[in-house]
């Protein structure tokens, strides 16, 4: 099978079980796969973070898959329902220690975005954000004191500890913002929404956990997700995060004052991307999404960028690893220009200003 040809499989599964898409399926899709073909869709379907998801599409479709290849999905997916299991039940500790000293706790992504999912323990997640609303010196230091837990500290918008083997990232600002000035501007306005915005809440395993207001979870996600876009690439998962989060709270936010920020910062083609990714492959009602681009080369290249999404990690050695950046950062430029409107030379000399200083003195000059 072509890699074109799993894609089309894929993202054919996805479209006619997510949002029960009432038009034929393409016969050619699934006709004639053989046990290789199947293998590909499944590798694909792992790789983007969806085979637990892929999977219930398949059983829903009841399509005809090789016993052999029916186990890999099942394996997939009971993997990722006991990781999912695993951080509900960290999440759930971290909640109750912080509230019995006041300290409220938002999550961010993971957890908060799996319950707009049709079955929520079927999106997977490396790890758990979270955001403790002014109080994450207070939050870290309770559990260095009282439990023991090693903080790392060397990180530039979130300090990072491990539960129970669970990387936990508590973060002091919501997105990274030191190597761009709009990213900057975007934090600050991001924390103004979330002091005057009331958070939703969301009652999981019998506890409260507080989750971004609509106006600003939009923002949020829109940028985040453009910061993997940018600077590597954005999977199927990221997506399918932003069509039901457009499905559950779209309605809810002023996409007018959105969109206006988009053309200010530089992330409205992005915007327009992510839209139109969503309606036109993954099957999302059109009606849903706040705008659209008509450029098809655009969304192809797009597409067939995400289609090549993989967890890169940089070279540990200081000279290869700045190599690998300056390449990356060419290579992507394309796409840079869709999410910032920023120098890009400007963004490399505070970047490599950011990684050479320690997280604790860029913070004293924001």
């Amino acid at each position: 099978m072509t890699a074109l040809k799993s894609n089309i499989v894929l993202a054919e599964i996805l479209r006619h079980t997510l949002w029960g898409d009432s038009s034929p399926i393409k016969s050619d899709a699934f006709s004639s796969l053989s046990d290789g073909d199947w293998i590909e869709v499944h590798q694909l379907a792992v790789r983007q973070g969806i085979g637990a998801i892929a999977m219930d599409g398949i059983q829903r479709l009841e399509l005809e898959i090789p016993r052999a290849i029916k186990m890999r999905f099942i394996s997939s997916t009971d993997k990722i329902e006991k990781e999912y299991a695993k951080k509900r039940r960290i999440a759930k500790l971290l909640a109750e220690t912080y509230a019995k000293v006041g300290i409220r706790m938002m999550i961010l992504k993971g957890i908060g975005l799996s319950q707009l999912y049709p079955i929520a323990n079927h999106r997977p997640s490396s790890d758990i954000d979270i955001y403790l609303c002014g109080e994450q010196q207070r939050g870290d230091k309770l559990l260095q004191t009282q439990y023991g837990v090693q903080i790392d500290k060397g990180r530039h918008h979130h300090t990072v500890f491990r539960i129970k083997n669970t990387l936990v990232e508590n973060h002091y600002d919501f997105i990274e913002q030191h190597s761009r000035a709009s990213s900057q501007a975007a934090e600050r306005m991001l924390k103004e929404w979330h002091t005057n915005e009331e958070p939703l809440e969301a009652q999981i395993d019998g506890v409260t956990y507080l989750m971004p207001a609509p106006n600003m979870n939009a923002l949020f996600l829109i940028l985040h997700s453009g910061a993997h876009f940018a600077a590597e690439n954005i999977s199927i998962r990221h997506m399918l995060d932003w069509a039901f989060f457009l499905k559950t709270y779209g309605g809810k936010v002023d996409w007018k004052r959105i969109m206006n920020i988009g053309d200010e910062f530089g992330f409205r083609p992005f915007l327009d991307v992510m839209n139109t990714l969503c309606v036109e492959y993954l099957g999302m009602d059109r009606t849903l999404a706040p705008s659209l681009t008509y450029d098809r080369e655009l969304i192809e290249r797009a597409w067939n960028d995400s289609m090549q999404y993989k967890v890169k990690n940089i070279p540990n050695n200081f000279l290869y690893g700045w190599v690998y950046r300056i390449q990356r950062r060419y290579s992507n430029r394309w796409k840079q220009q869709l999410v910032y409107r920023d120098n890009g030379f400007g963004a490399i000399v505070r970047s490599a200003v950011t990684h050479l200083l320690p997280p604790s003195i860029i913070r004293k000059w924001r």
